[in-house]
């Protein structure tokens, strides 16, 4: 099929926080300069390319805000409309074991709230995008960035999904290619292991040698209680059960009002220990008597799943190479010591911003002027923030207990562990662990339907919808389905795609050929499988625009 061609200056592949707060950021510093000088205007003609079908529907997160960013970004963002957030009024961290609960008696600074907001993230995503449209900023819903187009070893534009192909790849009647959008600068903000990013990396090495990137999966649900359960703005982390010492992860719940509470379980993703449930711990966690007590006798009404960046400063990318610059989690800027990333993502756009804003006025969109986006995060709080908690995450690779230790006396008498780790995530060994006891306590598991469910009920509540008739977005091969899925993966993993997708998109059934059954249709897009395959044989890549949940309140 034959492309439509488009010219841009900039384009920005992803509609999140990040990247709409650099696209709102640009076009005002462009209107402030044209507003003072007497010489010669500037003109910006950019475009935002979101794949979900609707704004914000594809954001998903705690959220807690630190407004300082916000202050900053747009002093006048309550009168801009800024969605209805709850300060946070009390907090607390609790050691869960089976039914009994601990409170940590003293909270380190970096976990402490005073100030913050409970936000939905989803909400701001949406606003954000109503504000860039009543700018003139397209924000072109609907349509997935899927490849970079790269000429001479510089990036000069990005090609965008097929619309029509059915799932054998072949043209339908009314089929509208991709469209190919050229442009001087593409900002890649799609979120943790995006597939763009992915394929940069290849290309031009972003990632540093010694340092691997690692991940977890949120999975999350909101839920409407009883009156008198919780108080606007009560926060709880917790860390412990349902998870054992060696594996990392924790659990939260907000109340978003009186009457509405978000909470989820972040579990760690790692192909070295794959059989491993976020949906199932979730469900376990409900049932702790400090979550059910608040939950009991209330109704679900949102479900969403989503892959977090967590290797921290060390593990950060290039943020910028020919032609293109990275924002948000994409970068890497997400703080698991604080378990935010909003402010992060809103600090790194209007950095991307200020970048794009100099190039625009220098005519000059080289390397040299792009690379300078790295050195303003070098100078950036951003950055302070993040190096100063470097090592947190990577402190509990040796288990919860050892991790405890090191996080907190780091952070009670600051200095006193300098020593650091700079050991790389290891590859998985196969074979090496037994699964037998954790398939036997999750086979025997049976949700109830009020407060626990399965799968497919929390998936209904992420409204999650594709054409079903499309080319599958999850890339195996028929040899490895055969060789790896049916054989190696059986024999020494239990075929983990079945417990670590929070959506029931894998299926395993080996008296069918193939073994191997793909719910496309199911995925959340949270990228799960991509990252916790111990054979590296899942590519996730964009379904047709328009596919996926729909968020409104997460």
């Amino acid at each position: 099929m034959e492309r439509e061609t488009l010219d841009f200056d900039i384009v920005f592949a992803g509609a999140g926080p990040a990247n709409l707060a650099a696209a709102l950021h640009l076009r005002h510093l462009v209107e402030q300069h044209n507003g003072h000088c007497a010489g010669t205007r500037l003109e910006a003609e950019i475009a935002v390319l979101e794949k979900g079908r609707s704004p914000g529907g594809h954001l998903l997160s705690g959220a807690i805000l630190d407004p300082a960013v916000m202050q900053k970004f747009m002093p006048d963002y309550r009168e801009q409309g800024f969605p209805d957030a709850s300060p946070v009024s009390r907090e607390s961290v609790w050691f869960l074991s089976e039914r009994r609960k601990f409170a940590l008696p003293y909270l380190p600074e970096p976990f402490r709230n005073d100030g913050n907001l409970i936000v939905s993230l989803s909400e701001i995503g949406a606003w954000m995008q109503r504000l860039a449209e009543e700018r003139g900023i397209p924000v072109l819903d609907s349509t997935a960035a899927v490849s970079p187009v790269i000429h001479d070893g510089c990036v000069t534009g990005v090609i965008t999904d097929d619309k029509g192909r059915d799932r054998d790849g072949r043209l339908k009647s009314g089929a509208e290619p991709g469209m190919q959008l050229n442009t001087r600068a593409l900002v890649v903000g799609e979120g943790a292991r995006g597939s763009l990013f992915r394929q940069l990396d290849r290309e031009f090495g972003l990632q540093p040698p010694d340092a691997g990137q690692t991940y977890e999966t949120g999975v999350k649900e909101v839920w409407r209680i009883a009156e008198g359960r919780v108080q606007a703005g009560e926060i709880h982390h917790t860390f412990g059960y349902p998870l054992p010492p060696a594996v990392y992860g924790g659990g939260w719940m907000y109340a978003l009002s009186a009457r509405e509470v978000s909470l989820g379980f972040v579990t760690s993703a790692e192909p070295g220990n794959p059989v491993i449930d976020p949906h199932w711990n979730l469900q376990l966690f409900k049932e702790h008597p400090l979550v059910r007590s608040i939950l009991e006798d209330g109704e679900m009404i949102e479900y969403g799943a989503k892959a977090i960046t967590s290797g921290g400063y060390d593990a950060m990318p290039k943020l910028s190479g020919p032609g293109f610059l990275l924002t948000g989690e994409t970068a890497g800027m997400l703080n698991m010591q604080r378990l935010k990333g909003i402010h992060l993502a809103v600090q790194s756009g209007m950095m991307a911003a200020e970048t794009l804003f100099e190039a625009l006025k220098h005519d000059d969109f080289s390397p040299s002027r792009l690379s300078s986006y790295e050195e303003r995060f070098a100078r950036s709080a951003a950055h302070d923030e993040l190096h100063n908690a470097r090592d947190y995450r990577r402190n509990f690779d040796q288990g919860l207990y050892k991790g405890l230790v090191k996080s907190g006396l780091k952070l009670a008498v600051p200095g006193i562990l300098n020593a650091r780790s700079t050991s790389s995530p290891k590859p998985p060994v196969p074979g090496t662990r037994t699964f037998e006891t954790f398939t036997r306590k999750r086979s025997s598991f049976r949700p109830d339907g009020k407060l626990t469910f399965s799968r497919e009920d929390d998936l209904y509540r992420s409204t999650t919808l594709h054409e079903e008739d499309q080319p599958c977005h999850l890339k195996i091969s028929p040899a490895d389905i055969r060789d790896i899925c049916a054989g190696r993966c059986s024999e020494e993993f239990g075929n983990p795609c079945t417990c670590f997708c929070p959506a029931g998109v894998y299926e395993i059934d080996h008296e069918h050929d193939p073994v191997l059954r793909i719910n496309a249709s199911n995925c959340l897009h949270c990228k799960t499988c991509d990252i916790a395959d111990p054979y590296g044989i899942i590519t996730w890549t964009p379904p047709e625009g328009g596919g996926g949940p729909a968020y409104k309140q997460s």
